[in-house]
C-alpha cells in the first residue's frame, strides 16, 4: 500500500512541475517583457548615475633629510637645552606620521576645508546649500576623505589617504589639495612646538638670570661696605700702607691700607658687570643670546611624511558599478515576470 502512495506521490509532483513549465513557458512573452523592461531601466540608472572616482596616496614615516631643513634653524637650541631628546622628539618621524594621520582624519578640519576650497564651493552651490543642510552636506562629504592603514598587521606605519570625487580629475585635485592643507597645519603645529620649546628656555634662563643677579648686586653691595668700614678703621689706625704681617682672615681687612681701601671702594663702585660675583652670568648671556638668534621661518617646506605612492588619477569609477546593475536589473526582470505569471496561475485556479 506504501509502495502504491509513493508512486503516486512521485507521479503528482512530476505532474506539478510538467504543469508549473507549461505555465511558464505560456506567460514566457510577459516574462521577456518583464525583463526587457527592467534590465533597460537598469541600464538607463547606470548611465545616468552620479559617478564616483576615488584618488589615493600611500605614505609612511618620513625620513631624517625631510627634517633636516628645519633641525637646521633649531641649532642654537640644541646648544641651549641639556637634553635634546625634548627637541627631537617633536621632530620624531613617527611622530609627525601619527599627527598627520590624525588631522588627516580630523573632522574639523574636513569641515574647514569643505567650507573654503573653492571645488568644494562649486558643489555647494550647485546642490543648493542652505542653513538648514549645510551640516549634512559637509558630513556626507567628510565621509569620503579618509587615511586609513590596508595592512594594519604586517605594515602598522603604512596609510593610505583617500579622497571620493564626482570625476577623476576632481577627485585628483580635492587630495592634492587637502594633502597640502594638512602638511601646511603639521608644519604650523611644529613650529609652535618649537617656538614654545624656545620661549620656555628664555623663561627659564631670565628667571636664573634675575636670581644670580639679586644675588651678585647683593655680593657687591656687601663688599662695598666691608671696604668702607675697612677704610675707616685704617685712617683710625694710620694704616696708609699694606701690612704683610696682619691676618688675611678678618673681617675688615685693614691691612691693604687706606690706599688701596679708597682704590678698592671706588672699584666697587663703578662695577656694572656682575658676573665677577656670579660667574654662571655670562653662560646665561650667552645661551640667551644663542636664543634670541633663532629665526623660525614659518614658510618653511616640510615634508612631515614620506609618500610611497604618489596622489594618482583614479582610472576606473567605484559607483556605479554598471555591468552589475544591468545584470541585478535583468535578474530582477525574470524574477518579477515568474512571480506574474505564477500569482496569475494561483488566482485562475481559485476563481475556477
Amino acid at each position: 500500500m506504501s509502495d502504491i502512495q509513493a508512486v503516486n506521490n512521485s507521479s503528482s509532483d512530476e505532474i506539478d512541475l510538467v504543469e508549473l513549465v507549461k505555465t511558464l513557458w505560456q506567460g514566457k512573452v510577459t516574462i521577456a517583457v518583464c525583463t526587457v523592461v527592467f534590465t533597460v531601466c537598469a541600464i538607463v540608472y547606470a548611465l545616468t548615475a552620479q559617478q564616483w572616482w576615488t584618488s589615493k596616496a600611500v605614505i609612511t614615516a618620513g625620513q631624517y633629510q625631510n627634517t633636516a631643513n628645519i633641525r637646521s634653524q633649531v641649532t642654537n637650541l640644541y646648544a641651549v637645552i641639556d637634553d635634546s631628546s625634548k627637541i627631537n622628539n617633536v621632530l620624531d618621524s613617527e611622530t609627525l606620521l601619527h599627527d598627520y594621520v590624525t588631522e588627516f582624519n580630523a573632522f574639523d578640519n574636513k569641515k574647514a576645508f569643505i567650507e573654503n576650497n573653492e571645488i568644494m564651493k562649486q558643489y555647494a552651490d550647485k546642490a543648493e546649500i542652505t542653513d538648514k543642510n549645510k551640516a549634512q552636506f559637509i558630513t556626507s562629504w567628510a565621509k569620503r576623505i579618509s587615511a586609513s592603514q590596508p595592512d594594519k598587521k604586517n605594515q602598522p606605519d603604512v596609510y593610505q589617504l583617500s579622497f571620493e570625487a564626482t570625476s577623476s580629475e576632481l577627485a585628483h585635485d580635492l587630495l592634492v589639495a587637502y594633502s597640502k592643507d594638512i602638511s601646511d597645519k603639521v608644519r604650523d603645529e611644529l613650529i609652535d612646538a618649537l617656538d614654545a620649546k624656545i620661549s620656555y628656555s628664555q623663561q627659564i634662563l631670565q628667571a636664573n638670570k634675575l636670581a644670580l643677579e639679586a644675588s651678585a648686586k647683593q655680593q657687591l653691595a656687601n663688599e662695598l661696605i666691608k671696604t668702607n668700614y675697612a677704610l675707616d678703621m685704617a685712617k683710625s689706625a694710620d694704616v696708609t700702607k699694606p701690612l704683610a704681617e696682619m691676618n688675611n682672615n678678618e673681617l675688615f681687612q685693614i691691612q691693604l691700607g687706606t690706599a688701596a681701601l679708597a682704590e678698592k671702594s671706588k672699584v666697587l663702585d663703578k662695577i656694572k658687570d656682575l658676573s665677577i660675583f656670579a660667574p654662571k652670568l655670562g653662560i646665561i648671556h650667552t645661551k640667551l643670546e644663542l636664543l634670541s638668534q633663532i629665526k623660525l621661518d614659518h614658510n618653511i617646506t616640510l615634508q612631515s611624511v614620506r609618500y610611497l605612492q604618489n596622489t594618482d588619477y583614479p582610472i576606473s569609477r567605484d559607483k556605479p558599478k554598471r555591468p552589475l546593475i544591468a545584470v541585478l536589473g535583468f535578474l530582477l526582470g525574470i524574477i518579477f515576470g515568474v512571480a506574474i505569471i505564477l500569482l496569475k496561475s494561483a488566482f485562475n485556479k481559485s476563481a475556477k
